[in-house]
Formats: C-alpha cells, structure tokens, sequence
C-alpha cells in the first residue's frame, strides 16, 4: 500500500474519531438545553448555533473525505478546497462555540454544572482532534504538490 492510502485512511479514521466524540457531546447539549439557567444565556444560545454550524462542515468534510478515499484521488487542488471550505470553517467555528462557552461556563448561574464542565472539556478535546485533522490534510497537501504540478 502507498505512503498516501496510509495518510488518507489516517486522516479519514481521525474524521471518523472526531465524530465519535460528536455523537458523546450531542446528549450533553441536548441536556443542557433544556436546564432554565441556560435558557436564557445568550453565550449558550451562541456556542449552540455555532456549534451546529460546525457538525455540519465535518460531516461535509467527512463525506468528501469518503468519496476521496474511494476514488483515490490525491489531487492536491481537491484536498486544499476540502480544507479551505470544510474543515478550515469547521475549525473556525468550533473555536467560536468553544468561546460562547466559556463564557457561558463564566456565568454565576452555571458555574458548578458539572455537565456544563464536562462539556467544557469534551470541546477541548474535539479542538485537539480537529488541529490533527487539519495537520495531517497539510501534510498530505505539501506531498502531493509537486505530482499535482507536474499532472497541470
């Protein structure tokens, strides 16, 4: 098997990973959505929309890695624009949930939740996954480059 499958099924496993831990955080939101001191916290209303709009760039990131994997297309022009448009903005709006969050977290009210710490730290966790991702897409990127011009 070539260098590239490996990084390709790597990438496409932390994708998978990340969606894992999705799937955990979503019964922790849904919990603390409906909790009256959060109701009405607009930093929570915030992490929750941009939360949102992060899921659904990864699941586009993740049926676009899927098609490229099955394809075996490692044309560098199609990784950068899963990157640019997917996975980039995903990124861009976890760290705005997350932001929402802590603020949220700040709150008086909300202070001693635990659910609301746990997801506090699960986020932390996505955050990790997410800069993985986007480190391994880079490297596979840079590799593919000089086939990619070479193709052109």
């Amino acid at each position: 098997m070539l260098k590239s499958e490996n990084e390709l099924k790597n990438l496409h496993e932390l994708i998978k990973i990340q969606n894992l831990y999705i799937q955990q955080i979503l019964p922790v939101i849904y919990h603390l959505a409906i909790d009256s001191a959060l109701i009405t916290n607009n930093n929570f209303k915030k992490f929750i929309a941009c939360f949102w709009e992060f899921t659904h760039y990864h699941y586009n990131a993740e049926g676009c890695s899927q098609t490229a994997l099955l394809s075996q297309t490692y044309q560098s022009f199609l990784w950068e624009k899963i990157l640019d448009i997917q996975i980039l903005s995903a990124a861009e709006q976890m760290e705005l949930a997350i932001e929402y969050l802590e603020e949220t977290a700040r709150a008086v009210e909300t202070q001693l939740q635990p659910q609301v710490m746990l997801l506090n730290q699960s986020m932390i966790l996505l955050e990790e996954t997410q800069f993985r991702i986007i480190e391994k897409l880079e490297a596979i990127i840079a590799q593919n480059e000089p086939l990619c011009k070479f193709l052109n």
